[in-house]
C-alpha cells in the first residue's frame, strides 16, 4: 500500500513540476484542434433521416415484412437508382477512370447512407451530407426508390397470374360453349329439361296411368328419352356446373389482378419523415477539441516520465 502512495506521489510531483508545460500544451491543443475542426478544414456534414414500417408487403417463408424492405433498401438497385438521381458520382468527387472507382463509390455511399433496421421492427434510414436539403432529398428518393421496385415487382408477379388465369379462362369458356351446345340440343331433341325433376314428374304419370289403365303417348316417349339420353345429359350437366364454378371462382380472381394492376400501392408507412436539418452532425467540434487535450498531454507525460526515468538510470 506504502508503494502506490509513493507512486502516486510520484506522479502528483512530476506533474507539478512540469505544471506550465502542460497548460501550454493543453492551450495548443485547445486552439490546433479548434482550427483543424473548423469548416476551412473539414466541411460539416447535415443528417436527415426517416423511419419507416413496411405495408402491404406479403411475408415470404421465414423472412419478416421488415427484413424483406431492408434487403430491398440496401439492394444495388436502390442505391444506383439514388447515385444517378442526384449524380453523387461527381457530388462525391469519385474518379471513375480509376481501377477501384466502384468500390470507392461503394465505400463512400456506405459513409455517407445507412440503413439498418432496430429494435421496434421498423428501419432508420439516415443520409448525411455537406448539402442539408440534399440529404432530405436523397432519404426521400430511397424510400420512393423502395416502393417503385416492390410495386414493380408484384406488378410483375400479377401480369405473370394474370397470363395463367386469362388463359384458363379460355379453356373453360370453350368448355362450357360445348357443354351447353350438347345440353342445348338433348332439350331440343329430347325435351329433356331438368333430370331430377323430370325423372320424378314422369315416374308420377306413368304409375298414374298404369293406375287408371290408360296410357299416355307421351309420357313413353319422355320416359324412353330419359332412359336413353338421361344419364349423358345428368353426367353433362354435373360437368357443366362444375366447369361453370370454376370459371366464376377465376373470374374473380382475375377480377382481383385487375384492380391491383390499376391501384399503385404504398409499401411503406413513413413514421418520421425527413427534414433538412439546420445543425450539424459532424465534426462534433468539442469532442475533436477533447481527445485532443487528452492525446496531447498523455503524449506530454509519456515523454516526461520516459525522460525522468532515463535521468535517473544515468545517476545509477
Amino acid at each position: 500500500m506504502e508503494e502506490y502512495r509513493q507512486s502516486a506521489l510520484y506522479y502528483i510531483k512530476l506533474i507539478a513540476r512540469w505544471r506550465w508545460q502542460f497548460l501550454i500544451i493543453t492551450l495548443i491543443a485547445i486552439v490546433a484542434s479548434a482550427v483543424f475542426s473548423s469548416e476551412f478544414f473539414i466541411k460539416p456534414r447535415y443528417k436527415s433521416y426517416a423511419t419507416v414500417y413496411p405495408a402491404n408487403v406479403v411475408p415470404f417463408s421465414d423472412e419478416s415484412t421488415t427484413e424483406q424492405i431492408l434487403q430491398m433498401l440496401q439492394s444495388t438497385y436502390v442505391r444506383d437508382a439514388v447515385i444517378k438521381k442526384f449524380n453523387l458520382v461527381q457530388h462525391y468527387k469519385i474518379d471513375t477512370t480509376g481501377k477501384e472507382a466502384k468500390a470507392a463509390l461503394n465505400n463512400t455511399w456506405k459513409s455517407f447512407v445507412s440503413i439498418d433496421k432496430n429494435q421496434f421492427e421498423s428501419v432508420d434510414i439516415e443520409v448525411t451530407d455537406t448539402d442539408p436539403q440534399l440529404a432530405c432529398d436523397m432519404v426521400n428518393e430511397i424510400i420512393f426508390q423502395l416502393n417503385h421496385k416492390i410495386s414493380t415487382l408484384h406488378k410483375e408477379k400479377s401480369r405473370e397470374v394474370k397470363k395463367i388465369i386469362e388463359a384458363d379462362l379460355k379453356v373453360k369458356s370453350q368448355q362450357l360453349d360445348s357443354l351447353g351446345k350438347g345440353l342445348q340440343e338433348l332439350r331440343v331433341k329430347y325435351q329433356i329439361l331438368d333430370y331430377n325433376i323430370q325423372v320424378e314428374e314422369v315416374t308420377k304419370g306413368y304409375m298414374s296411368s298404369l293406375a287408371s289403365g290408360r296410357g299416355s303417348k307421351d309420357i313413353d316417349v319422355l320416359l324412353r328419352n330419359l332412359e336413353e339420353k338421361g344419364g349423358d345429359y345428368y353426367k353433362m350437366k354435373v360437368v357443366y356446373d362444375g366447369v361453370l364454378l370454376a370459371y366464376n371462382e377465376a373470374r374473380i380472381e382475375y377480377d382481383k389482378i385487375l384492380r391491383e394492376l390499376s391501384k399503385d400501392f404504398t409499401y411503406t408507412y413513413v413514421v418520421s419523415d425527413p427534414t433538412p436539418s439546420d445543425k450539424k452532425s459532424y465534426p462534433v467540434r468539442w469532442l475533436i477539441v477533447v481527445i485532443a487535450v487528452i492525446a496531447a498531454n498523455l503524449f506530454l507525460f509519456s515523454m516526461i516520465i520516459i525522460n525522468d526515468f532515463r535521468k535517473r538510470f544515468q545517476e545509477a
